[in-house]
């Protein structure tokens, strides 16, 4: 009976992937419990959490675009636009919190069809086609937010008030409801991802588009699904935002897009498509949210941190086509 093992293969699955960049994570853990004074201390490690969330989800969503082969830089934009329309609902149409954040999903799933339609039937290039999204999803925004915050501290309706806070910040057993939820969200959408049709289609359409079709894939179904995917993660993450700060913020989401993609990029998510893991960008938004918190702890300004993160970036990516040349 042949017991040789193909390190190589090994190597090559999601699961030794995922293992890896948990031992990064453990590793940065580890440095950081003992170079950094309170970053250990359940206040500092809720923090993180909270922080975390809301680029977790984004990436989540990204994960989904990138491995169909596309990108999406208007994630941001729908960000903003989400956690305004939620915060319009409730302060002036005192509608419930639930009709309110349904409505703010709603937003991101018409944004994300909107992308896959430019992306799919416009034929234009997915970077082009999102750019140009983020600027008309941003301009939006302003507009109906008539360019100042929508506060819903003064809503007429205490309760949804309250339930909005309770969401964005409040806690189940000293663990934030932030952080259930894009928990919860990982197991979901991982087995989207890995155990149903659509996430098989994901993965073919990215490895290869042709012979996706030839199969007898849908490509344009598939890829309009990955964006409208992301996109309602995005405006999850505005509802977020919204509900933590208990008002919908203009600016609110500003950049996120390329967070989101870094985090999915660091947790292996492959910029050429085809590859990668939800639990992988879970990872890789946990690795940035506790550098950024380490890097803070430590007196390091938000200058410097932008070129450790995007150096981080810059050899995550390189690491993968490394991997890739070498695989072929």
């Amino acid at each position: 009976m042949n017991t040789h093992i193909n390190l190589d293969k090994i190597k090559g699955t999601p699961i030794f992937k995922a293992l890896s960049r948990l031992s990064v994570l453990l590793i940065l853990f580890i440095i950081l419990a003992f170079t950094t004074h309170n970053f250990i201390k359940a206040s500092n490690l809720t923090t993180i959490l909270l922080q975390v969330a809301v680029y977790a989800v984004i990436a989540y969503g990204v994960t989904f675009v990138l491995i169909v082969g596309a990108t999406d830089l208007s994630a941001g934009s729908v960000v903003g636009l989400a956690g305004i329309v939620t915060a319009l609902l409730l302060r002036d149409y005192n509608v419930s919190p639930i009709v309110a954040i349904l409505a703010g999903l709603a937003t991101g799933l018409l944004c994300g069809f909107i992308n896959g339609i430019c992306v799919t039937y416009l034929k234009i290039m997915p970077f082009i086609a999102t750019l140009g999204t983020s600027w008309i999803f941003r301009g939006f925004c302003q507009l109906i937010g008539d360019g100042q915050p929508v506060t819903i501290r003064s809503n007429t309706n205490p309760e949804a008030a309250e339930f909005l806070k309770t969401l964005g910040s409040g806690r189940i057993g000293g663990f934030p409801i932030a952080a259930i939820v894009f928990l919860v969200l990982a197991v979901v959408l991982s087995i989207l991802l890995t155990k149903t049709v659509l996430g098989r289609n994901v993965f073919a359409t990215g490895s290869n588009e042709e012979a996706a079709r030839l199969s007898g894939i849908n490509v344009r179904r598939t890829t309009i699904c990955a964006f409208m995917l992301c996109d309602v993660m995005a405006a999850l993450g505005g509802v977020l935002i919204t509900a933590r700060l208990s008002s919908g913020q203009i600016a609110a989401g500003t950049g996120y897009e390329l967070e989101g993609i870094a985090a999915a990029v660091i947790g292996g998510v492959s910029l050429m498509g085809g590859e990668g893991s939800i639990a992988g960008a879970l990872i890789g938004a946990l690795i940035m949210g506790m550098l950024r918190n380490g890097l803070n702890l430590n007196g390091i300004n938000s200058y410097w941190q932008q070129i450790v993160i995007g150096t981080i970036l810059i050899f995550a990516v390189a690491f993968d086509l490394f991997q890739r040349r070498k695989n072929k």
